[in-house]
């Protein structure tokens, strides 16, 4: 498992982006391209968990931090993803406070959380490492919710106050869905840059996802500690695309 720590211990915050091929190939040209760190996307992808686990390996193996968005809030995958070695979770949609507590102290190991031992799976080292390493390692796994709703992400400090939450995303797309608030409306650059301030007051990570790398530039500028960049099926595609359209002009 790769240390995830929050604060980042550069300057500036991580960049990032979905993967949603279930293919060891491009999660390996990810890693050679540069990224920091992919999110593998179980809400809006058809992956299963085993072939999670494999893309997790992989991205590791590629030197990126392997995070995994939950298909939804009800915590049933959280045991299996961090005992096979995720260095975090995204949980999306959470409403409220209650819901973002019981879902991120399943992640923290019991007493302090409700999370069961697993030491004997990859994230134990098969049952080789020892086992307060293993604990440290588990607890210090990135526990992230994602606000998708007007009302909520206006309580965003809320969430970040909760023990158990390390850091709060902030789901633009859904919010532009319920609300009809674009990415670009000055009320929702306000709301993005009093959730950043928020995170880094409370000393917790802040998530966006970005359409473009101008925008993901200024997402990294407000102080964001994760960016993401479009996705690994958008990014291939394009690029094909690309070649293609110059072949033929």
């Amino acid at each position: 498992m790769i240390e995830f720590g929050f604060p980042p211990r550069q300057a500036q915050g991580l960049i990032g982006t979905w993967v949603k091929i279930p293919a060891l190939e491009t999660v390996e040209l990810l890693g050679m391209a540069g990224f920091d760190f992919v999110v593998i996307d179980l809400e809006h992808a058809p992956l299963n968990l085993e072939t999670a686990y494999r893309l997790i390996v992989g991205a590791q193996a590629a030197g990126m931090a392997a995070l995994v968005r939950l298909s939804d809030r009800s915590g049933a995958q959280v045991q299996r993803l961090l005992d096979a070695g995720a260095d975090g979770l995204l949980v999306p949609h959470v409403s409220s406070p209650a819901m973002a507590e019981a879902i991120c102290a399943a992640m923290v190991f019991a007493p302090r959380g409700t999370r069961g031992l697993g030491a004997t799976s990859r994230a134990g080292g098969w049952g080789m490492l020892p086992l307060p390493e293993y604990i440290r390692r588990g607890n210090g796994a990135l526990r992230m919710v994602q606000l998708e709703s007007w009302d909520v992400l206006q309580e965003a400090a809320s969430y970040l106050a909760i023990e158990h939450v390390s850091g709060v995303f902030v789901g633009l797309g859904d919010l532009f869905l319920s609300s009809g608030r674009k990415p670009a409306d000055e009320e929702t650059r306000a709301m993005v840059r009093d959730v950043a301030a928020a995170a880094q007051a409370a000393g917790k990570a802040s998530g966006i996802a970005a359409g473009s790398v101008e925008e993901a530039r200024d997402y990294l500028e407000l102080g964001y500690s994760l960016v993401m960049v479009s996705n690994d099926a958008t990014l291939f595609g394009r690029a094909a695309q690309a070649t293609a359209q110059a072949l033929r002009s």
